[in-house]
């Protein structure tokens, strides 16, 4: 026999030997088999899916690794409505236990990973791998091995105009806590995701070793996390990974949806039961020009007299002042109260998470003689922390940051604020050494934040609800406020119109399950001061307008309407302010409070949004060419009837349809149809 020969021989032998089933388990629709080569597959309704390992090490460098550790025993454990698996294997000392949860009912299953040193009365790790989905064999669905399938990449946080993205595999590609594997045809695949992060940060990353491969895992810490350090290690008896999430969808969209729901099961966070919040925000239309109390009290004026119906539900809005530092509290106080007087509402800005030369100038609350600068994050030799986006993290265990944060916190709340946006939360959760040594993570130093946050601003204790929106900040962990931003600073240009769309378009699931409402950031209709791109086109604007519209939302202007400033500019802001966002029929819309979703995932942000609301479809329509296009409306997949009334609410004209509908749109517009009769809308 030649060589040849042999090397076939192996080969067909190595690819022959495929792996047993050891033992299966089922609830409902789903069904797990360990294999015999270390690995469980996913079975739903009887076919199935996908195959996974899990993995781990400690802070010694000792692995474990179901390809290679022994299986010891899989115990079961039975409820009311779900059952629990526990797989038992054991590798260099080390013990891994998998734990499935299957549930009635449910297309997805839930799974951890406990980690236990033997040789040691202490385990201490940074990473552990509930999910390493191996090479897709013939059992996979044919999804998996397609050059066409998509993975969503979700950013960590919303800082340095990050954006969501859909890409082919690449090894390294990493999405942060939350990811799909999906056909972007048809929207079919697989859904991954963590459900805690109150100490690990999570993400799903394409194997770098093996093609086609990806883990889900706990324990990343990289530049998208804007980390210079590793993920910080836990320790105890044992160490759990965060649980995650993984199910097979028919489209996606509702995989994120359904993801978004269970995430929030049992987790504090702000509540809100007020109305959609409308408004205006100093940033974007006056940066820090002073003097801002004539601002704030001439746009509180404007808003009221000529603006009727951009309010919300109870005919009022809020009126935010941004990083008001250098204000006396006579001036604020009484412009707080003529605001007040007016129905309207304030709002404050603070940023107790970092420290950079503004902020340095400012003396700690409670702490005489310092500022910001003696709060920052060092390393082992005393060294600050390197700056990321131009400021130097804040390490909130320092008894002096939490006094400065309380009481800043109390200042606001009796001053009369009602709104406080609170920004760069990232650098919060920045991987290190702490003050306090039982804070061993990022996202152990941020929950404290929110903890803190949530104490001092419980409506109990304050007497009032004061809404809380977070600026820069990581997506997880979810419900820190009652908003968050969806993208960093978003201006008024067409550009920024599809920075916005690419948030709505992949992370419309997020408002109103991770927070009440997801922010397209304050609206600019004119000009922003501290963009440096010239004014916006009035078409772009529109646009801009319905991009926040339809995105849950929290729906700010930001323009300057002045008092002082060009004369002629500020006549043509008001103008335009008053012809675009004086339009009741999309008010009325945004006041639903509900993001559109995308008709698909295809693009970085798509032509194509709906709504399906008390028997009325919505479907917002963009051009994102710079040329007059005429964009047509696939009535069958939407499933509206092939016959009725649409409206198109930036004019109000009517019309009658029979089997489609174009919209002719300037180069940059946009519409919002509302279709009167429709037929069931399934997801």
């Amino acid at each position: 026999m030649d060589r040849q020969e042999i090397i076939t021989k192996i080969a067909k032998k190595m690819l022959s030997k495929s792996p047993e089933v050891n033992d299966s388990y089922s609830k409902g629709l789903v069904q797990i088999d360990f294999m015999s080569d270390g690995s469980f597959r996913y079975i739903l309704k009887g076919s199935p899916v996908h195959f996974a390992f899990s993995k781990a090490s400690v802070a010694d460098g000792r692995t474990i690794d179901t390809r290679s550790a022994k299986r010891k025993d899989v115990l079961t454990e039975e409820k009311e409505d779900s059952v629990h698996i526990y797989a038992f294997y054991e590798q260099n000392g080390l013990r891994l236990i998998q734990h499935f949860v299957l549930k009635e009912e449910i297309r997805y299953f839930i799974i951890s990973c406990v980690l236990e040193d033997l040789r040691h009365k202490k385990t201490e790790s940074n990473y552990i791998a509930p999910l390493d989905f191996g090479y897709p064999n013939d059992t996979c669905e044919p999804l998996f091995k397609s050059l066409e399938q998509k993975m969503l990449l979700v950013p960590y946080d919303n800082d340095m105009w990050v954006r969501y993205e859909s890409a082919p595999l690449r090894p390294g590609r990493t999405s942060y806590d939350i990811s799909a594997i999906y056909d972007a045809e048809t929207n079919k695949g697989l859904v991954v995701g963590a459900l805690d992060f109150s100490d690990w940060k999570n993400a799903v990353q394409c194997s770098a070793n093996d093609a086609r491969c990806y883990t889900a895992f706990s324990g990343i810490a990289d530049a998208g996390t804007h980390d210079c350090m590793p993920h910080g290690t836990l320790i105890g008896e044992n160490v759990s990974s965060s649980r995650f999430l993984c199910g097979w969808y028919l489209d996606i969209r509702a995989g994120l949806e359904e993801y978004g729901k269970v995430c929030m099961e049992g987790k504090p966070a702000f509540r809100w039961d007020g109305p959609v919040p409308f408004g205006w925000n100093s940033y974007a239309g006056l940066s820090f020009e002073m003097p801002l109390i004539q601002h704030w009290k001439e746009t509180s004026r404007f808003i009221k007299d000529e603006l009727p119906d951009f309010c919300d539900s109870n005919g009022s809005a809020y009126i935010n002042l941004d990083a008001n530092f250098f204000l006396s509290k006579k001036e604020l106080r009484a412009a707080i109260a003529e605001i007040h007087e007016r129905g309207q509402y304030a709002g404050s800005y603070m940023a107790p998470l970092i420290s950079h030369n503004l902020l340095n100038m400012i003396p700690l609350r409670g702490s005489p003689g310092k500022t910001m600068k003696s709060l920052v994050m060092k390393d082992k030799n005393g060294k600050a922390f390197p700056a990321t986006d131009g400021s130097v993290p804040v390490d909130i265990t320092i008894p002096a940051a939490e006094k400065n944060l309380r009481l800043w916190i109390r200042e606001l709340v009796e001053d009369g604020f009602d709104y406080i946006k609170i920004d760069f939360l990232s650098h919060g959760a920045a991987e290190g050494p702490r003050h306090d040594k039982s804070v061993r993570t990022g996202r152990q130093a941020l929950s404290r934040f929110y903890d803190i946050l949530r104490e001092e601003l419980d409506p109990a204790k304050v007497g009032r609800e004061i809404f809380v929106d977070l600026s820069i900040a990581p997506l997880f962990p979810p419900g820190g406020g009652h908003g968050r931003r969806c993208c960093c600073d978003a201006f008024g240009h067409h550009e920024d119109v599809k920075y916005v769309l690419n948030a709505l378009n992949y992370g419309w699931w997020t408002s109103g399950s991770l927070y009440r409402f997801a922010d397209p950031d304050h609206t600019v209709l004119y000009h922003a001061y501290p963009d440096g791109r010239g004014n916006t086109d009035k078409c772009s604007a529109r646009s801009r307008f319905l991009a926040s519209a339809i995105s849950g939302t929290v729906m700010l202007l930001s323009d300057n309407y002045g008092p002082t400033g060009d004369a002629e500019e500020i006549r043509k802001t008001r103008e335009r302010t008053a012809e675009i966002a004086n339009n009741a029929d999309i008010n009325a819309v945004v006041r639903l409070g509900k993001a559109f979703k995308p008709l698909e995932l295809k693009d970085d942000a798509a032509e194509l949004y709906y709504l399906i609301e008390d028997g009325l479809a919505y479907i917002a329509v963009f051009n994102l060419k710079p040329e007059e296009r005429l964009i047509n409306i696939p009535i069958s997949r939407f499933w509206i009837r092939r016959e009725g009334i649409a409206r198109h609410l930036w004019s109000g004209e009517t019309e009658s349809y029979s089997g489609e509908i174009n919209v002719r749109l300037d180069g940059y517009d946009c519409d919002l149809v509302e279709f009167k009769q429709i037929g069931y809308m399934g997801k």
